[in-house]
């Protein structure tokens, strides 16, 4: 799965780890809602927390292809609550 690192925008995969930046931005999000969004016509995926997700929706309309939310996301595992309630991995 491929994803855009959330400070720098550049596209991450499975393959690399994750850098400096995006793991001290997920580790900001510990505890967060957080959404997996994919824009229409983008391949990579977007990670936002709630509060960046909100302010997308209020700047102007965006088109997704497909979002899905964790509630209570752990950094040290790259966890959060699904909407079926279980904890589940953010990059499944």
């Amino acid at each position: 799965m491929e994803f855009f690192c959330p400070p720098c925008r550049k596209v991450i995969d499975d393959s690399h780890p994750l850098c400096d930046q995006a793991q001290a931005w997920f580790y900001e999000a510990s505890g967060k809602r957080l959404w997996r969004i994919r824009r229409l016509n983008e391949y990579a995926y977007q990670y936002v927390t709630d509060e960046e997700y909100s302010r997308l929706c209020a700047e102007r309309p965006i088109i997704l292809s497909e979002a899905r939310s964790w509630e209570d996301f752990d950094c040290s595992s790259y966890t959060g609550i699904d909407s079926r309630g279980e904890r589940t991995s953010i990059f499944d």
